[in-house]
């Protein structure tokens, strides 16, 4: 197993499209256990804060510069955490979306049907 920086590379994810990938994590974060969720976010907001108190330190219109950098680097920097984090849960993610797919398929099946 190794580190991942994208849902891309995931092997598990590989033959989604973004918005597909991008669900199957969030099923995959919901099925993580509350003190697993809580150590990611922790994980995610500790170095957060350190990068903020910085910022406050910095003069004039550097400290917008500093605000602009962070926020275009949050989703940089937390997304690979997560990732990582939801790992272990991914297959039972991926099962489940596709069983929500083929209900999905059966149920327009139907409604084209009457």
């Amino acid at each position: 197993m190794g580190f991942y920086l994208t849902s891309r590379q995931v092997p598990q994810l590989k033959s989604y499209p973004f918005t597909e990938r991008a669900l199957i994590l969030t099923m995959a974060q919901q099925a993580m256990p509350v003190p697993r969720r809580m150590i990611c976010n922790l994980a995610k907001l500790v170095p957060i804060c350190i990068i903020f108190f910085a910022i406050v330190d910095l003069p004039g219109w550097w400290k917008a510069l500093g605000l602009l950098a962070a926020g275009i680097g949050y989703p940089l920097f937390t997304q690979p955490i997560t990732l990582n984090m939801s790992l272990p849960y991914m297959d039972k993610a991926v099962r489940q979306f596709e069983a929500q797919r083929a209900d999905h398929s059966e149920d327009e099946d139907e409604d084209e049907d009457d």
